[in-house]
C-alpha cells in the first residue's frame, strides 16, 4: 500500500504543475481583447461605428468559430502536457458459470490497470511544443480575423455614408433638372428654344433618375452586409451624416518601424506555423528511437477464492523496450514528408513577410495621394458651381443654347459625386494601412 500512496502522490503532484501552467497561459490570452479594444476606439471615433463594432467582435460568426478553434487548441495543449503521465482504467468484470448436477460460481475482477510509455528520442516533448505553438498560431488568427472584421465593418459603414451623400446630391439635381426641364418646355411652345435641347434635357434628367435607383440599391445591399457581420437580419442601420462624420484617424506621417511588420498576427501565425514544422519534423526523427513502456494492474478478485493483496499485484509489473528496426520505409517517409512541409511553411513565411511590406508601402501611398488632391477636389467642385451658376445667367440674357447649361451642371454633379468617392477612398486608405500595421497588439 505504501509504494500506491507514493504513486498516487506523484502523479497527482505532476498533473497540479501541469493544471497551473495551463490556467497562467489561459490568463495571458484573456487580457488581449480589452488592450485591442481600447485601441481601435482611437482609430474609429465615430460613436455609432464604435458600438456596431463593439457588437460585431461579440457577435460575429466567424469571431465565434475562431474562438472555439483557439478554445480546442488550449484543449489539445493540456492533453499534451499531461502525456508524461501514465494512464490508468477501471476495467471490472464477473461471470457465472454452472455444470449439471452443480452450483452456480460467481467469479468476479476488479482490476485497476497502468500503462507508461516513454519515446527516448523526446516524442513526448516535441508533441507538447507542437500543440503550444499550434496555440500561439490560433491566437495570432484570431487577433487577424478580429481587425478583419474590424476593417470590413469600417468600410461598409463609411460607404454607407457615402451612399447617403450620393443620394442626397441625386436627388437635388434631379429636382434642378425638372425644374429646367419645365422652363425649356415653356420656352420651346414659344419658339426661344428647340426640340433638340428639351430632347437633351429630358435625357439627361433620365439618367440622373437611373442613378438614383442603383444608389438605392446599393444602400440597400451595404446595409445587408453590415447585418451579416453583426449577426443580425437584414434591417435599417443607423448612421452619422456625411458633414457630421468622423474619419479614421491615422497618422500617416510618422515612420513605420520595421519591427511592426513581424508584430503583424498573420505573420506571426506564419511563424508560428514554421516552428511548429521544425517540431514535426523531430517528431519524425523520434520515431526511429525505442519506446519504453511499463504496464501492470493491481485489483480483487475471487477466481482464488481469497481477497489478494493489491500491493503484491502492482510488483508484477512489465516493462516493455520496442525498438523499431524495419517499418516498410513508413517512418523515412514520414521523416521526408516533415522536412518537404517545413520547407513549404518557410516558403509560406518569407511571402507573408514580403506581402506585409507591400501592403504597408501601398497603403501608405494610396493615403498621401488621397490627402494630396482632397483640396484640387474642393476648388473642382467650387468652380464646377460656379460655371453651372454661370451658365444659367448668360442663357437667361445672351443669346445661347441651353447645351451649356447641361454640361456646366453635368460637370457639377459629377465633381461633387467624385468628392464624396475621393472621401471614401481616403477612408479606405486609412482602414487599409490599419490593416497592414496591425497597431493591435
Amino acid at each position: 500500500m505504501k509504494h500506491i500512496l507514493l504513486i498516487v502522490s506523484v502523479v497527482l503532484m505532476f498533473a497540479d504543475c501541469f493544471a497551473q501552467n495551463s490556467r497562467k497561459d489561459k490568463t495571458v490570452a484573456d487580457l488581449q481583447p480589452q488592450q485591442q479594444t481600447q485601441l481601435w476606439q482611437q482609430i474609429f471615433p465615430d460613436p455609432l461605428l464604435q458600438n456596431y463594432i463593439a457588437e460585431a467582435l461579440d457577435s460575429n460568426s466567424d469571431l465565434r468559430i475562431a474562438q472555439l478553434a483557439l478554445e480546442q487548441s488550449e484543449a489539445m495543449l493540456k492533453s499534451a502536457k499531461l502525456s508524461y503521465l501514465p494512464s490508468f482504467s477501471f476495467a471490472p468484470s464477473a461471470s457465472v458459470s454452472k455444470a449439471q448436477s452443480t452450483p452456480s460460481a460467481f467469479t468476479y475482477e476488479l482490476p485497476v490497470t497502468m500503462n507508461w510509455e516513454l519515446n527516448f528520442g523526446g516524442k513526448q516533448h516535441y508533441q507538447k511544443e507542437m500543440a503550444k505553438l499550434q496555440l500561439q498560431k490560433d491566437t495570432a488568427q484570431l487577433k487577424c480575423a478580429r481587425i478583419q472584421i474590424v476593417a470590413e465593418l469600417a468600410n461598409a459603414y463609411y460607404t454607407l455614408i457615402m451612399l447617403d451623400r450620393q443620394y442626397a446630391i441625386t436627388h437635388e439635381a434631379i429636382n434642378i433638372q425638372q425644374e429646367n426641364l419645365r422652363a425649356l418646355r415653356a420656352f420651346q411652345e414659344v419658339g426661344q428654344q428647340s426640340e433638340a435641347a428639351v430632347n437633351q434635357a429630358e435625357a439627361s434628367y433620365q439618367g440622373v433618375v437611373a442613378s438614383l435607383a442603383m444608389l438605392e440599391a446599393q444602400i440597400l445591399k451595404t446595409e445587408t452586409a453590415i447585418c451579416l457581420m453583426l449577426n443580425r437580419h437584414p434591417e435599417h442601420i443607423r448612421r452619422t451624416s456625411y458633414e457630421e462624420a468622423k474619419g479614421v484617424v491615422m497618422n500617416v506621417d510618422r515612420p513605420i518601424p520595421l519591427e511592426t511588420l513581424s508584430s503583424r498576427p498573420d505573420v506571426l501565425a506564419a511563424e508560428y506555423e514554421l516552428r511548429s514544422m521544425f517540431c514535426n519534423v523531430k517528431v519524425a526523427r523520434s520515431e526511429f528511437y525505442p519506446t519504453f513502456s511499463i504496464s501492470g494492474s493491481v485489483g480483487w478478485t475471487n477466481n482464488i477464492g481469497e481477497i489478494v493483496n493489491p500491493a503484491q499485484l502492482l510488483l508484477n509489473a512489465i516493462g516493455t523496450l520496442v525498438q523499431p528496426l524495419f517499418a516498410m520505409g513508413r517512418l523515412k517517409a514520414n521523416l521526408k514528408v516533415a522536412k518537404l512541409q517545413r520547407e513549404q511553411t518557410q516558403i509560406a513565411f518569407e511571402k507573408a513577410l514580403i506581402t506585409a511590406g507591400g501592403e504597408v508601402r501601398n497603403a501608405l501611398a494610396d493615403c498621401l495621394a488621397c490627402r494630396a488632391r482632397e483640396e484640387a477636389r474642393t476648388l473642382q467642385v467650387e468652380a464646377a458651381q460656379k460655371a453651372y451658376e454661370n451658365s444659367i445667367e448668360y442663357n437667361r440674357y445672351a443669346n445661347t443654347t441651353y447645351l451649356e447649361v447641361l454640361v456646366a451642371q453635368s460637370a457639377w454633379l459629377d465633381a461633387q459625386l467624385q468628392q464624396t468617392a475621393d472621401w471614401l477612398e481616403m477612408q479606405q486608405s486609412f482602414i487599409n494601412l490599419y490593416k497592414a500595421v496591425c497597431p493591435e497588439q
